[in-house]
C-alpha cells in the first residue's frame, strides 16, 4: 500500500489507542545536570592570559620529524603508519580538473570532487606521518608533490560550499577567498607539515614551505583577519543560530595562526577574535549541553570544541584548562555517553546517523581533560573495536580516520599521541541507564542500567528548524537486545538537493518516514515554530515515561488541536506501550508511520518485528511497504 494511503479512519473526535486512564501525572522531571550557557567562557578564560600565549616558534605541541621520541610510540602504531605511507608512496596524484568541480552545479554531485580533494589531503598526511616515524627522506618527494598540488589548486574547499563567494557555485573565484569547512581544515594540515618536516623539506627546496606560508595567508588567514561577514562566525552583528562549522572551522584557523603567524601582535589579535566568533557558538548552544545536530555531529560540534580549547591552552603553557573542566564544557561532552544505545549503534535523528561512532581518542581525551570518567572509560572501551587498540585493518583505518571516514592531520597526531596510554586506561562501555535534555527535548532510557539487554527507547522533540533538521519532532526509535526495531532512517548522501530550498522534499526528511502520524494527508511542517510542546518525562527504577503534545510540530491544515503521545517503558515486566491520544477538527484517515530495518510479518495477533511483538488494538490495520 502506497504511503500516502492511510491505514485506518478516525470515526469521531477523539480517538485514544490505549486510553489516556492508563496514564498517572508524574511528579516534575529530574532536573538536568546544568541549565544555561556560560556567557563569555572561553573569552573570559583566555582574554587575561593574553601575556603567556607562547611566542612563535616556541609552541611545540608535538615531536617534530628527527626527534627521537616518535620512536617510542607503539610499535603497531609505528607499522601502521609505515605501512599507510608505503602503500601511497610510489602510486600517481589523484587529478583535479574544472569538470569536477563543477559537477555539482551541473547534477548536483559532491561527492566525486570530494573524493579527489579528501583523498590528496589523506594522503599527505600518511606520508608526513610516515616520514616522522622513518625520517629517512624516503616519502619526502612525494610530501613535496602534494604539497605544490594542493597550493596550486584554485579553492581549498568544495564546490558545494561555494555560495559564500559573490560568484556563486561552480568554479572557484580565486580573486574572492572564502573560508569553509575543508579550505579551514587544509590550512591546518599545510602547518602541520611546515612544523613537523620543514628542516626536511628545505633539502627538497626551501620554496615548499615558504608556498606555505603565502598560500595559507592568501586564502584562510588574512580573510579571517580582515572579515566578519561569513555566517558562520557569528560576527557580523545578524542573528544567527550557529553548528558545528563554527568550532570545526576556528579550531583549524588557530591550528593554522599559532603554526604559521610570524607576527607576535597579529598572531595574539587571531587569537582574541577567534575566541569571540566560539563564544558566539557556544551562545547558541542547547542549554542542557545536547547537541542538537545529533551524535554523529558531535565529534565536530562538541568535540571541535574541545579541540579547540585544548590547542589553546597547550599554545598557553597548560593554562586555561579551566575552560575544559567547567560543567558546561563537560556535559556537552557526557551527551555522545548518554546517546549510545549498544555497540555500534547511536540515538541517530536529523542528519546523524545510527553508526557514527566517535573517535575513541577523543572521548578518552575529553573524558580525562573534563574529569568525567565514563566518558574517558568509554573511549579507551571503544578504541579496542574502533580505534589505536584494535588490530590489523581495523587500526590501520582507526589511526587516521574521524566521523565519516574522512580524515584530520590534527586529530591523528593527537590519536597517535595518545595511544600507549589508552591502550593501558581503565575502560568501560557506556550504558547509562536515562538521560533527559529538556531544551532539546531528547530523552533516551533502558530497561537496565549498565546492559544492552531488554528494551531501549529515545525520542527527541525539538524544533524542526534546529540545524540539519528532518521534521521529526515527537519521532521515537526502539531497540531490544541492543538491535533496531523502530529506527530512525536517517539522510541520504549529500547532493545539492540536501541544503536547498528543496530539502524537505527529500523523503528522508519527511514526518512521514519517521514514527509519527500523517493526519489527513498533512505531514508535519519544517521550521523553527514547529516542534512539539507539553513535554514531560520521568524515570523511576520501575517505569520510563516521555509525553509530549505532537500538534504543534503540524501546519493548521491538519486540523489536530491536541494529539498527546505517550512512551512507556515497563522495566519490570519488560513492555513498551505507546499511547496516541488527539482531538481533530474533524474526521479524518490517519496513518500512524513505523520505521523497521527488519522485515513485518503482519498476522492475527499483531505484527513480528525480528523477535519482538507489536500489539495493535481492535482500530488500527497493518500493512508493510517496503522501501
Amino acid at each position: 500500500m502506497d504511503r500516502r494511503t492511510f491505514l485506518t479512519s478516525v470515526a469521531a473526535g477523539t480517538v485514544a489507542f490505549t486510553g489516556t486512564s492508563l496514564w498517572p501525572n508524574f511528579a516534575a522531571a529530574q532536573a538536568p545536570a546544568v541549565d544555561g550557557v556560560p556567557k563569555g567562557l572561553v573569552s573570559n578564560t583566555f582574554g587575561p592570559l593574553s601575556g603567556a600565549l607562547l611566542l612563535p616558534g616556541a609552541w611545540k605541541p608535538y615531536p617534530k620529524a628527527g626527534d627521537p621520541k616518535w620512536s617510542t610510540l607503539p610499535q603497531q602504531i609505528r607499522e601502521a603508519l609505515i605501512a599507510r605511507g608505503d602503500a601511497v608512496n610510489s602510486s600517481p596524484w589523484p587529478e583535479m580538473l574544472a569538470t569536477d568541480e563543477l559537477e555539482f552545479t551541473r547534477n548536483g554531485n559532491r561527492t566525486r570532487f570530494e573524493t579527489i580533494s579528501f583523498g590528496r589531503r589523506n594522503r599527505l598526511g600518511d606520508l608526513v606521518l610516515a616520514e616522522c616515524i622513518a625520517n629517512t627522506g624516503k616519502y619526502l618527494d612525494q610530501i613535496a608533490n602534494g604539497v605544490w598540488l594542493i597550493c596550486e589548486e584554485s579553492f581549498w574547499g568544495v564546490p558545494a560550499h561555494l555560495g559564500a563567494q559573490k560568484a556563486g557555485v561552480g568554479l572557484a573565484d580565486e580573486a574572492e577567498p572564502i573560508i569553509e569547512l575543508f579550505g579551514a581544515e587544509t590550512s591546518a594540515t599545510v602547518g602541520w607539515v611546515a612544523y613537523l618536516l620543514e628542516q626536511q623539506l628545505n633539502t627538497v627546496s626551501p620554496r615548499i614551505v615558504e608556498r606555505i606560508h603565502m598560500e595559507a595567508k592568501r586564502r584562510i588567514l588574512d580573510p579571517y583577519f580582515s572579515r566578519n561577514d561569513f555566517g558562520w562566525m557569528g560576527l557580523n552583528g545578524k542573528p544567527h543560530s550557529l553548528n558545528n562549522w563554527n568550532p570545526w572551522i576556528n579550531s583549524n584557523i588557530l591550528t593554522a595562526n599559532l603554526l604559521l603567524e610570524k607576527d607576535p601582535q597579529r598572531r595574539q589579535a587571531m587569537v582574541t577574535k577567534i575566541c569571540h566568533s566560539v563564544d558566539e557558538f557556544l551562545a547558541d548552544y542547547s542549554p542542557d549541553a545536547g547537541c542538537e545536530e545529533g551524535p554523529g555531529y558531535w565529534a565536530r560540534s562538541a568535540g571541535s570544541f574541545f579541540d579547540y580549547c585544548s590547542t589553546l591552552a597547550s599554545a598557553h603553557a597548560g593554562q586555561g584548562t579551566a575552560v575544559m573542566q567547567h560543567p558546561f564544557t563537560r556535559a556537552m561532552g557526557h551527551y555522545i555517553c548518554n546517546v549510545h544505545i549498544a555497540g555500534d549503534y547511536y540515538v541517530n535523528y536529523g542528519d546523524a546517523h545510527p553508526h557514527d561512532v566517535p573517535p575513541p581518542d577523543l572521548t578518552y581525551r575529553f573524558g580525562r581533560a573534563t574529569g568525567d570518567d565514563m566518558l574517558a572509560q568509554f573511549g579507551a572501551f571503544d578504541a579496542k573495536e574502533h580505534g589505536t587498540s584494535s588490530k590489523g585493518a581495523a587500526l590501520s583505518r582507526a589511526i587516521v580516520t574521524d566521523r565519516g571516514g574522512g580524515a584530520s592531520l590534527s586529530r591523528t597526531l593527537a590519536r597517535v599521541m595518545v595511544a600507549d596510554e589508552i591502550s593501558v586506561a581503565p575502560a568501560h562501555d557506556a550504558l547509562p541507564r536515562d538521560a533527559w535534555y529538556p531544551h532539546l527535548g531528547l530523552m533516551t532510557a533502558r530497561q537496565t542500567e549498565g546492559s544492552a539487554s531488554g528494551f531501549y527507547f529515545a525520542s527527541q522533540a525539538a524544533s524542526n528548524g534546529r540545524s540539519h533538521s528532518h521534521n521529526d519532532s515527537g519521532s521515537f526509535i526502539l531497540f531490544h537486545n541492543g538491535e533496531p526495531i523502530f529506527i530512525d532512517v536517517g539522510p541520504e548522501a549529500y547532493t545539492a538537493k540536501t541544503f536547498s530550498k528543496d530539502r524537505y522534499t527529500l523523503w528522508p526528511m519527511q514526518s512521514a518516514f519517521h514514527n509519527l502520524p500523517t493526519i489527513g494527508g498533512v505531514m508535519q511542517h519544517d521550521g523553527a515554530s514547529y516542534r512539539a510542546t507539553d513535554l514531560h518525562y520521568e524515570s523511576t527504577d520501575t517505569q520510563a515515561v516521555f509525553r509530549a503534545n505532537l500538534a504543534s510540530a503540524y501546519p493548521k491544515e491538519a486540523g489536530a488541536r491536541r494529539w498527546t503521545r505517550t512512551l512507556t517503558l515497563d522495566r519490570a515486566k519488560a513492555v513498551v506501550a505507546i499511547s496516541e491520544d488527539f482531538v481533530l477538527d474533524k474526521p479524518v484517515d490517519v496513518m500512524l508511520s513505523l520505521m523497521t530495518a527488519v522485515e513485518p510479518v503482519v498476522h492475527s495477533e499483531g505484527v513480528m518485528i525480528g523477535r519482538t511483538l507489536l500489539s495493535l488494538p481492535s482500530e488500527l490495520k497493518a500493512t508493510v511497504e517496503k522501501i
